[in-house]
């Protein structure tokens, strides 16, 4: 099998254009045939992985519990009151004026889409 891949990297000496065509042919075939030959023997390890991890998951019978968490208290009122200040100072931003000249009553939000 070596004597056979020595064939074939070997050049002969003042080739011919078809000579160098076949063996540039022949370099890419086998360098071709060992990439999808390793991503073939990946492809089979992770599917043997999958159908292992199934069989250990049924011989359990114990899915995996994810503890519950408690919402965070209190961050509405936060939350409201940061974008209340964003809001603010954005508009006195662009209107050029400080932000004790105007107070902001009241916001909603509005859908982006709406006014395309």
């Amino acid at each position: 099998m070596v004597e056979y891949a020595k064939d074939l990297i070997k050049m002969p000496p003042d080739p011919s254009f078809a000579e160098r065509f076949w063996f540039g042919a022949s370099v890419m075939l086998m360098g071709m045939a060992i990439v999808f030959s390793v991503l073939i023997l990946l492809w089979a390890i992770l599917e043997l992985f999958g159908f292992v991890s199934k069989k250990i998951g049924k011989k359990t019978g114990d899915p995996l519990q994810i503890p519950e968490t408690a919402p965070p208290e209190n961050t509405e009122d936060e939350n409201e009151e940061d974008t209340i200040a964003a809001i603010t100072a954005a508009i006195s931003v662009v209107l050029e004026k400080p932000a004790s000249g105007f107070r902001v009553v009241s916001f909603k939000k509005r859908n982006e889409w709406s006014n395309l």
